[in-house]
């Protein structure tokens, strides 16, 4: 009986939010689940804090805008299911690990290109008995025992040995590797390379760029059909000041990108940040549906942006001249929970404050609530979540457990 309620109630609201105006490079969207932007929850959230996670003073942690994992120290926070944390430090080439309480364990891995070394942590991921770690940079994977701690495997990646046979990517080039949690890869490939040079006949930053992804077996095999292609990663605002040319070299807060998430059991979450729509594709790449919510987003103030850049940040001009967008991007972070429950962070008009909405993969709103900026939720894990909390005026981060209250 409870089923047959949720389920009359799920296709009440998407009956009703359909009435409401949806834009139109949405509407042809396929399977389509449309919230109302009304939709009451039907739980709240407390955070109670447990324990804090501090590396040793040897190694420093640097502040970064965390917007985008490349440029933070912090590339990701993963848990076991004895409740171990390794977090992993891309500027010291570490992973930390701790136990549950935030006692300081040991290290993993150092600088360098041997087994267990790595030239960057582009992203990890626990699968049942092992801890996967790849380096974009030195294009290698390694595997750790969660019982020994110790390195089992150690493998570069090749080249993709069978690309030539999908004649839509041929000549294409890999672009990013995403590892799932049995060792093998969701695959991004690119037709071509950025060129910010200006007046070239290649130059391309005002282009949409597409990326293609398939899954990739750990030999280097293509294993699948298209998953899924993204117009561009990122935004990139171009301008001409007197005999310069300007552009972005990397993501900025207040422009779009794309977020792609996969979670414990493989489901696929990607999202243009820019609206608050989520495509969700099953462990075997076949796409389900897309879950949309209207949102009121933040409108953008040249002279508020100007007020966040330092006069000798590299963008201080781009803000000043460039053709800004006229809003924010409606979402700025999604986490997908070991429950498979997403948690989306929005960018609302109180400075200061995210909005977060954890909802049911479906697309169901289960709560909301607001939580300052300068914490934000990294992972949420057996009834935790981590949480990077950043101490802007002492320059420092440090990761943070908090207990969820959900009632």
């Amino acid at each position: 009986m409870k089923n047959l309620l949720i389920w009359i109630l799920f296709v009440l609201v998407g009956c009703t939010a359909q009435k409401e105006d949806i834009p139109k490079h949405i509407k042809g969207t396929e399977n389509l689940v449309v919230y109302s932007g009304d939709m009451p929850p039907t739980a709240s959230v407390d955070l109670v804090r447990e324990a804090t996670f501090e590396a040793p003073d040897k190694y420093s942690l640097k502040w970064h805008d965390d917007t985008v994992s490349f440029y933070s120290w912090l590339e990701s926070i993963e848990v076991d299911t004895s409740g171990r944390v390794f977090i992993a430090d891309n500027d010291a080439t570490k992973i930390h690990v701790f136990d549950p309480a935030g006692n300081y364990l040991k290290s993993l891995g150092r600088k360098g290109s041997g087994p267990g070394e790595f030239q960057s942590i582009t992203n990890t991921q626990i699968g049942s008995s092992s801890l996967y770690v790849f380096d974009f940079r030195g294009f290698r994977t390694t595997v750790y025992s969660l019982d020994s701690l110790k390195v089992i495997e150690s493998n570069s990646v090749k080249s993709s040995v069978n690309q030539d046979e999908f004649d839509e990517i041929n000549g294409w080039l890999r672009w990013r590797l995403l590892i799932r949690n049995n060792g093998t890869y969701l695959a991004g490939f690119r037709k071509q390379r950025m060129d910010a040079r200006a007046g070239s006949p290649n130059s391309n930053l005002d282009k949409d760029r597409p990326k293609k992804y398939y899954f990739m077996d750990k030999e280097s095999n293509i294993t699948s059909d298209e998953v899924f292609e993204v117009k561009k990663s990122r935004e990139i605002l171009t301008t001409r000041v007197e005999d310069r040319h300007l552009s972005n070299f990397r993501p900025l807060p207040f422009l779009g990108r794309t977020v792609i998430r996969i979670s414990d059991d493989n489901h696929i979450y990607t999202t243009w940040t820019d609206d608050f729509l989520i495509k969700v594709y099953g462990p075997d790449g076949n796409y389900q549906r897309a879950i949309y919510y209207p949102f009121q987003k933040r409108p953008i103030k040249r002279e508020e942006l100007l007020g966040t850049v330092d006069k000798d940040d590299w963008n201080r001009g781009l803000v000043e001249h460039a053709e800004l967008p006229k809003t924010w991007p409606a979402i700025h972070s999604i986490v997908v929970d070991d429950r498979n429950r997403l948690w989306v962070s929005t960018i609302i008009p109180e400075d200061g404050m995210r909005e977060w909405r954890v909802m049911e993969n479906t697309g169901e709103l289960i709560a909301k609530f607001r939580w300052p900026k300068s914490r934000s939720i990294k992972t949420v894990k057996n009834g935790y979540a981590y949480v990077c909390v950043t101490d802007e005026e002492m320059g420092q981060q440090r990761i943070v457990k908090y207990r969820i209250q959900m009632n």
